[in-house]
Formats: C-alpha cells, sequence, structure tokens
C-alpha cells in the first residue's frame, strides 16, 4: 500500500505543467481546466506529500526548494508511464493491421508458403496480401511504398533497397532424363553450348544476373528458346526440346524421373534470395513484427542439395 495516497496521476501532470509555465493560467489551459479544478489539484498533492509545492503572488508563481527537488522525479514518473503505454500499444497494433509483399513466382510457389504459414501461425490476427510478380515490379512495388516488402533477390545493388538475406539459391541444369549431360555428376557452363538452350528473356531478372555473373567467362549461348516464365521451361524440357538454366528453389519436386537436375559449375552462380525493403522510411509496426518473426524463425539456410536423378 502507498505511503501516499492522495498522490495521483492527475496531480502530478497539474503540477509539471504549472512549473513548466510559471502559471497557473497557462498550465490550466493546456490541462483543459478551470483555474479552481486545478488548484484543487495542486493542494491535494500538496496535502497528500505534506509539502508547500508553489510560492504564489498575484504577479508570480515560483518552485519552492521542495518543489524543485519534486520536480524531475515527478516529470521522471509521468516519462516512464507514457513510454510503457506507447510500448504496449505498438506491440497491440504489431499483432493487428495488413501486411503487403510483393513476391516474384519462384518464391511465391516454393518459398512462400512455408514463410506465410509459419508467421500466420505465430501472428493469426495479421492480414497479409501478397503480390506476385517479377522481380522489376517488385522492386518496384518496394522502392513506391506499395509493398511493405518483396521477396527476391537483387541483380545489382540499388541505392533506395537493401535486402536481409534469407538463402542462397543456385542455378542448376534441366535437361530430360536421357540426355548426354545426365550422365555427368556436375556440369561445366562451357558444355552447355552445343544443345538449344530454353532461357528467360533478357530484360528478366534471372537472365541478367547470370549475364552478369557470367561476363568473365564469355558466356553468349546463341541456340536460344526465350520463354517468361520457369514453369514454360520445364515443360519444353520434359518434351524434349533442349535444356533449361533455373533456380535450384524452382526445381519442382517431382521431378526426379521425368527431368534430370544437375549442378552447374566452374564457375558455381547463385542469388541471394532475401526480404528486400527500403533504406529509407519508417516501417510500420506490422512490418517491423513480421521482419522479426522471419529472423525468429528456423533459418532457411541454403535450398536443399541436388542428388542424382
Amino acid at each position: 500500500m502507498s505511503d501516499f495516497p492522495g498522490v495521483d496521476l492527475e496531480g502530478l501532470r497539474a503540477f509539471v505543467s504549472v512549473a513548466s509555465h510559471a502559471s497557473f493560467h497557462d498550465a490550466a489551459m493546456e490541462l483543459e481546466l478551470s483555474a479552481s479544478a486545478l488548484t484543487r489539484r495542486i493542494k491535494r498533492l500538496e496535502d497528500a506529500l505534506d509539502l508547500r509545492l508553489f510560492e504564489r503572488t498575484t504577479r508570480s508563481v515560483a518552485l519552492t526548494a521542495s518543489g524543485d527537488m519534486f520536480l524531475p522525479h515527478a516529470r521522471g514518473v509521468l516519462q516512464e508511464l507514457e513510454a510503457s503505454l506507447k510500448l504496449v500499444t505498438e506491440s497491440t497494433r504489431s499483432r493487428t493491421g495488413t501486411l503487403t509483399i510483393a513476391c516474384i513466382s519462384t518464391v511465391a510457389k516454393h518459398l512462400l508458403p512455408r514463410i506465410v504459414g509459419d508467421y500466420h501461425r505465430r501472428r493469426p490476427d495479421v492480414r497479409l496480401r501478397l503480390i506476385e510478380a517479377d522481380l522489376a515490379t517488385v522492386t518496384r512495388r518496394v522502392v513506391e511504398g506499395h509493398a511493405e516488402f518483396g521477396i527476391a533477390f537483387l541483380v545489382s545493388e540499388t541505392p533506395e533497397l537493401t535486402i536481409d538475406e534469407l538463402l542462397t539459391d543456385p542455378y542448376v541444369l534441366a535437361c530430360p532424363a536421357d540426355h548426354p549431360l545426365a550422365a555427368r555428376a556436375t556440369v561445366a557452363w562451357r558444355e552447355l553450348r552445343p544443345w538449344p538452350l530454353i532461357v528467360s528473356g533478357s530484360t528478366s531478372g534471372n537472365r541478367r544476373m547470370l549475364d552478369a555473373a557470367l561476363r568473365d567467362i564469355d558466356w553468349r549461348p546463341d541456340r536460344l528458346i526465350e520463354i517468361e516464365h520457369l514453369t514454360t521451361s520445364l515443360g519444353l524440357v520434359e518434351a524434349g526440346l533442349g535444356i533449361s538454366i533455373i533456380p535450384q528453389c524452382a526445381v519442382p519436386r517431382d521431378a526426379e524421373g521425368r527431368i534430370a537436375i544437375r549442378p552447374l559449375v566452374d564457375p558455381t552462380v547463385a542469388r541471394t534470395i532475401g526480404l528486400i525493403r527500403r533504406r529509407k522510411g519508417k516501417m510500420s509496426a506490422v512490418a517491423r513484427d513480421f521482419r522479426l518473426a522471419l529472423r525468429r524463425m528456423a533459418p532457411l539456410g541454403a535450398t536443399e542439395p541436388i542428388g542424382r536423378g
């Protein structure tokens, strides 16, 4: 039980306001109280403390020695209360609201279900809006603020964006199960040249990533079939129309027996999938909570190793 039952927050706020303004009139205006109501609050506080806090004349209001000693403590109590209330309020808000995430299609199909599933179990009150798009659209949505995050990769450094890395996703060869390259444990990039290559168009993020990474080995495939969606490339490979290069996370779970997947080496090329966000600008409470929850999830690490088959 308190030794000062007459001390309450209303009295502390009244005391701090009068001390700050050195005026009962101005304090009453700030607190939206009548002069008499403010006077009663100060009197109740002084009686509870058994101290005089102010010296009042018709022209001035000044703190007594006791009031001057008490003022920083009263301010500290109010500031601590405000900070605690803000913390509780933001924590509550972080569990409600809407979060918009833009995601490239390979991640949307193969990684997003796990990410969203884990997060939804932790934060069922948050409404998620998911946008599946190509890399250019994902990054544009994030830069323009239409999405809080993108789950994708960056081809090159972008001043407006930064990435929280989630996993390393190497590029692999997809070829028919009876193709000569399927007999290899690994395949070098130069060994792809004799074969018809099914590859993303030159404006796609994956194609730009490969062109940049393989510039030093003069990678210039010429027998090309250009496609827009990776799922299309896998269908063409299965039909025996060529070989293709795909990110490992895009390998279908039922690929074994229908197509062969082999590691590509000399060099090994991989993209880094992560949570793309704006460098500047304040994240919403929901977005901060999602980012923290994603960090606390079991690390996704690298995608699973490739086997023969």
